[in-house]
């Protein structure tokens, strides 16, 4: 009876001890209950991991020690992530799946990490092994998908076990995910919008600076094209596109990307933010710290091409929390000092520097891996973009409203000049020059030309000037001036000069214009007179020769001092003219010459008074007069 009770217990031990040890690997971790209700479950917080800091871990070794739970951490609900680490790390889940429930599942990993193992066992047996990676090419991937995908093969009712290994120069970040198919696919093509609108509205913004920077040559729109490039690569390479697609054969190309994006990515931010509120100018001890900060950003991606990704990572991650701190106190200071634009550019730095801090923090671990973690960078990198693009949209409103000032100003300025100047130099000669300016007009130009020529003269000034002081003389020909000498004008004609108490003016190609500023002149003298008799003034008299003909109108005089003018013989014989009128009792005398290109109206108001013999002419001219 005690045999059979002894052999009994020992058959009963010995069937516990063989049912534990086929049993205890699954048990020693709460199993995970798959039910087809769940969609999808997050991993990482029910993960049971250990640290492999020497890397000598093995997959035997760590199922071993899954048996016993030697050296296990939990995560305890939390999202596994380790920073920066040189430590490789090993991952077990247990999983229950009842009958009914079975199907195939996917694990996806959001997250670029260099080296991949996965073992996936059904009752303790080893029926799925894969290594991947992001130092792989992109065909190696079990899935070809921008992130990790791994099917999971669920498909009986038992038990399973999940052992995953990670090792990474980038960060740890280990936000693993169980979904069923169908809901994945959904929730992917939610996700692909999102990411076609991100990029999108960056690709929108590229080109429309890209335009800008082509229409205006504003270095800002370059250093800001270069900008909105590499911060849109950074993003790729968080989000696996830069690998996927971008370099889906040269892994160790789409990993050099992610740090040379960032560090030139801040170096050109940098350059914009110097030149945007024109440092050099403005600030020069800022000035020099942009400089310097700039320079040391690009500097610090050289690590990463001679092998020390997570030193170059590091320090470009660093670099990157400056760089936002540095934009977010420059556009503080600016906007302060007054600089309006700054504004928009303030609220671009504020939201990229949050963006900056949390997924740095989330990076080293310190942060969870969550929604606001996860998509921080990329929400702050568009409202940026959007808010820079605005800033640089108003700063060209900005200088093209200094612009339209300085040129309205500049504007008035020259027409000032220009109405200062034609008081001593006759501007209508300018364009009878062929010139549009006259700083294009040089002593000597010339051209020829047909004109009426008008010489008009105050009889009898000798003996005025001689009841006058010099001052009293300068207020009587101004004041006789202004009676007389704006006919010339309102009758389309020059005036080329003043000559003491004469005036020489031309009509181009018009006699008649000629004849009627000499008409008009007549009824100015009268009302100047008028004003000469109130004050008991003797009145004054005057005489006018016309004549028409050739000229050449040019300059003359030197380089520091010249003058335009008419010269010919057509002047020579209008002078004469002038000085004839005494003698044959008439106030306007013509040539022949200026006669025939009259109208028979303005013929009919003249009469003929013979010929006369001119000084320095050889034959004599036929005059009409006007009294």
């Amino acid at each position: 009876m005690n045999f059979f009770l002894s052999k009994s217990f020992q058959t009963l031990f010995f069937a516990f001890v063989i049912l534990f040890t086929t049993r205890v690997f699954a048990e020693s971790t709460a199993s995970i209950e798959w039910k087809k209700n769940l969609k999808t479950l997050p991993l990482s917080p029910r993960a049971t991991y250990w640290e492999d800091r020497n890397k000598t871990e093995t997959l035997s070794s760590i199922l071993e020690k899954a048996k016993t739970g030697k050296d296990a951490k939990s995560a305890d609900g939390k999202s596994l992530g380790f920073g920066y680490s040189s430590s490789a790390y090993w991952l077990h889940w247990s999983f229950q799946v009842a009958e009914g429930d079975e199907e195939e599942l996917w694990l996806e990993l959001v997250s670029l990490i260099d080296s991949i193992d996965l073992h996936f066992f059904y009752n303790g047996k080893e029926i799925l092994s894969k290594h991947t990676g992001r130092i792989l090419p992109f065909s190696s991937r079990l899935i070809e998908h921008r992130n990790f995908l791994f099917q999971l093969p669920f498909t009986k009712p038992g038990h399973y076990d999940l052992v995953m290994r990670f090792e990474s120069q980038g960060s740890v970040l280990l936000p693993l995910t169980l979904w069923e198919k169908e809901t994945y696919l959904e929730e992917e093509e939610a996700k692909t919008i999102l990411f076609g609108a991100y990029f999108g509205v960056m690709g929108v913004v590229f080109f429309y600076n890209l335009f800008l920077f082509f229409s205006i040559k504003d270095r800002s729109y370059l250093y800001y094209i270069f900008y909105i490039l590499f911060l849109t690569l950074i993003q790729s390479g968080i989000w696996g596109f830069t690998h996927a697609y971008v370099f889906p054969d040269l892994p160790a190309w789409a990993d050099q990307t992610f740090p040379v994006s960032i560090g030139l990515s801040c170096t050109f931010s940098l350059l914009f933010a110097r030149k945007f509120v024109e440092a050099k100018s403005k600030m020069p001890k800022l000035n020099i710290y942009l400089t310097i900060l700039a320079c040391l950003s690009a500097l610090v991606i050289l690590p990463s091409f001679f092998g020390y990704y997570r030193l170059a990572v590091t320090l470009t991650l660093f670099f990157a929390v400056l760089n936002s701190l540095t934009l977010f106190g420059v556009s503080s200071y600016a906007w302060a000092k007054g600089y309006t634009q700054a504004r928009f550019f303030l609220l671009g730095s504020s939201v990229v520097l949050v963006g900056a801090i949390v997924v740095g923090l989330r990076n080293f671990g310190i942060l969870p891996y969550h929604f606001l973690t996860n998509y921080s960078l990329q929400i702050g990198s568009v409202l940026e973009a959007i808010f820079l693009s605005l800033s640089l949209a108003d700063r060209i409103n900005i200088v093209q409203r200094e612009k339209v000032e300085i040129q309205t100003r500049s504007l008035e300025e020259q027409k000032s000049l220009a109405e200062a100047f034609s008081r001593f130099f006759p501007s209508q000669i300018i364009p009878l020059l062929n010139k549009s300016d006259v700083r294009d007009v040089s002593l000597g130009d010339a051209v020829d030309g047909e004109v009426a020529v008008l010489f008009l003269d105050i009889r009898g000034f000798t003996s005025i000037s001689e009841k006058l002081n010099p001052r009293l003389t300068f207020d009587f020909l101004n004041a006789f001036m202004r009676f007389t000498a704006p006919s010339i004008e309102r009758k389309s004609g020059y005036i080329d000069k003043y000559i003491g108490d004469s005036i020489m003016a031309f009509f181009p190609n018009s006699s008649e214009n000629a004849l009627a500023a000499a008409k008009d002149m007549m009824l100015g003298l009268e009302e100047f007179n008028r004003k000469r008799e109130e004050t008991k003034e003797t009145p004054v008299k005057i005489g006018i020769g016309i004549h028409y003909g050739k000229v050449l109108i040019g300059t003359i005089g030197q380089e520091s001092r010249m003058d335009g003018t008419l010269i010919g013989d057509t002047v020579n014989t209008a002078s004469r003219l002038e000085g004839k009128t005494k003698e044959l009792g008439t106030t306007v005398l013509l040539s022949e010459t200026a006669y025939n290109k009259l109208s028979s109206e303005s013929k009919a108001s003249l009469k003929s008074l013979g010929e006369l013999e001119l000084r320095g002419r050889k034959e004599k001219i036929a005059v009409y007069g006007l009294s």
